[in-house]
């Protein structure tokens, strides 16, 4: 791991000036662990690199929320309005959502991939050479899709993962078109591909990135994000109707991968099972649809007074929750990386989580393992991280090791403009080798 010293000679060989393709970014808890993860991480490059200057391409929905990243050598430049962040978007998608199940398959694939086109013009806005106009030697693309690409400009996207080639059921067509292309296009275009996980790389790779040394691997290392030593909860627990170790966390916005209907039949065994009564189970995420059909599951099934749903909450209120639980417990079925199960670990949590896709590498021996197909699974795991004092003990033990192996932000960033810097000499060479050949 370099020095602070050696960070800074590494920052002074940097790209001169970094584009940041932030229009994916939508307001509040939409975007998940990815948004948490791309903030951060810029921070971090902010403070690294200051003689760099950073542009951040924003839409209309999020630029003004996006001014806490203002900084001296930063610059926010709002290049999709409302006309395709908003309202066409909305019309786009409602209209693929309509007419594309009734199309053939083969067509709804080939509208998919015009819908992409499309969308992806729309927020280009004829623009082809703009961020050679503002001097930027690097395109840094964290959602991945690399829209703003310009011949001769340095490119670098980041893959989360590739959850809707193993559950495609998941999702739209216009979703999954959008993602197969974005995976396609940053296969193809992207000067390098950073993953978040090894798991991740290895799936990348066996999904049509043909070059492993374009595609590098680098973990989540941010276990403390929610540190209460750093932040003041405005919430105490008694709002949400919580006692301090009387309830079990999952934090994760309703998504069908992240599992909480087979969460929900799990605690109800439990409960039956010899989980102590006043446990009760807290889920946080962005309200919506999926938060309120969840809702009325839990009425259903008579857990309304024990299941608590507040919707998304501030870091620092997560930060708080999660300290003050009596565990963790994620039995998400597909994760590129799962941040959640390194933070409960740096607050002193024990955790039980999926043993699938890449969780036991990120948790290593510091959880408890079950099968997120099996209700009875989870239903064993929750009693044992309930009650099982002596498994407790030892997992907290083990997961305070364990995250901080992953607690240092710096040395995150420090990776990425690594592969900045490998980015813009390829970049180079290549341009050199063209005007040779030529």
């Amino acid at each position: 791991m370099p020095t602070r010293e050696g960070s800074a000679g590494l920052a002074a060989k940097g790209p001169a000036c970094v584009a940041v393709d932030l229009t994916p970014v939508l307001p509040g808890g939409e975007n998940g662990g990815a948004r948490v993860f791309v903030l951060e991480l810029l921070r971090q490059l902010f403070a690294l690199a200051p003689q760099t200057h950073f542009v951040l391409l924003t839409q209309a929905a999020s630029h003004e929320q996006l001014a806490e990243l203002d900084r001296p050598n930063v610059t926010r430049r709002l290049v999709v309005g409302k006309l395709v962040g908003g309202t066409l978007r909305s019309s786009l998608v409602a209209a693929a959502r309509w007419g594309l199940p009734l199309l053939p398959k083969p067509l709804r694939r080939w509208s998919g991939r015009l819908g992409y086109g499309l969308h992806t013009a729309l927020k280009r806005g004829g623009a082809s050479t703009r961020l050679r106009r503002w001097g930027v030697d690097l395109l840094f693309c964290p959602f991945t899709a690399p829209t703003y690409r310009e011949p001769g400009i340095a490119t670098v996207c980041v893959l989360y993962d590739l959850q809707f080639k193993e559950y495609p059921t998941f999702f739209t067509d216009e979703d999954l078109a959008n993602r197969e292309h974005a995976f396609v296009e940053a296969c193809r275009r992207a000067s390098r591909m950073v993953t978040i996980s090894a798991y991740s790389r290895a799936v990348a790779l066996s999904q049509g990135c043909a070059d492993p040394e374009r595609v590098v691997a680098i973990p989540l290392r941010m276990a403390r994000r929610l540190s209460c030593e750093h932040q003041e909860s405005g919430r105490t627990l008694a709002d949400f109707g919580l006692a301090a170790k009387a309830y079990l966390v999952y934090p994760a916005n309703f998504w069908p991968h992240k599992n909480h209907v087979r969460l929900l039949e799990a605690f109800l065994r439990a409960r039956e099972r010899g989980l102590p009564t006043g446990i009760k189970l807290l889920c946080t995420g962005a309200p919506g649809p999926g938060m309120e059909a969840l809702r009325e599951r839990a009425r259903d099934m008579g857990l309304e007074a024990v299941v608590a749903l507040p919707g998304y909450v501030s870091d620092a209120d997560l930060g708080n929750l999660m300290a003050r639980s009596a565990g963790l417990v994620f039995p998400s079925l597909y994760e590129g990386f799962g941040l959640p199960v390194l933070e409960a670990m740096a607050a002193g949590i024990p955790v039980a989580c999926s043993n699938c896709t890449a969780l036991p590498e990120v948790a290593g021996d510091a959880a408890i393992y079950f099968d997120p197909m099996s209700a009875d699974d989870i239903a064993q795991a929750l009693i044992s991280l309930a009650k099982d004092q002596r498994h407790r003990a030892a997992l907290l033990r083990a997961g305070l090791a364990r995250a901080r192996d992953y607690e240092d932000a710096r040395r995150m960033a420090d990776d990425y403009w690594r592969v900045f810097q490998e980015a813009v000499a390829s970049a180079r060479a290549s341009v050199t080798g063209s005007a040779r050949a030529g």
